[in-house]
């Protein structure tokens, strides 16, 4: 099966496609990069990510942080079981403003085969 590739692009009158695994990459990127209740037609998709302190990622409440953004991703990305999250501290610079990397791991099916998926994302 072919999925819609980010961004779009209209090239010759086709959309580019990808794969699923870049199809699930793309789905948990804007789930990690949408604060929740900004989207008028659904006031829950995100993750409240951005709305926490720096402490509470790494110190007071990282578990409260990861589980919600699990959460949001069992929610918002079904394709993907068995999902783990964790919080990487990364050197801040102007790649990494807030110094916050967020890991997913998980499995997912493709034609009858179980599946990996394994992806560092940069936040910030």
């Amino acid at each position: 099966m072919e999925y819609l590739s980010l961004p779009f692009a209209l090239r010759r009158g086709f959309l580019k496609k990808s794969d699923l695994y870049d199809s699930i990459y793309n789905s948990i990127g804007i789930i990690l990069s949408t604060r929740k209740g900004t989207l008028p037609f659904d006031m829950e998709f995100g993750c409240d990510l951005w709305d926490r302190e720096y402490s509470d990622l790494f110190m007071v409440n990282r578990s409260d942080v990861q589980g919600s953004v699990r959460n949001a991703i069992n929610k918002y990305e079904p394709r993907l079981s068995n999902v783990s999250v964790s919080l990487i501290r990364v050197d801040t610079g102007p790649n990494h403003p807030l110094g916050v990397s967020v890991k997913v791991i998980g499995n997912y099916r493709e034609d009858k085969d179980e599946k990996r998926f394994e992806e560092t994302f940069n936040v910030g």
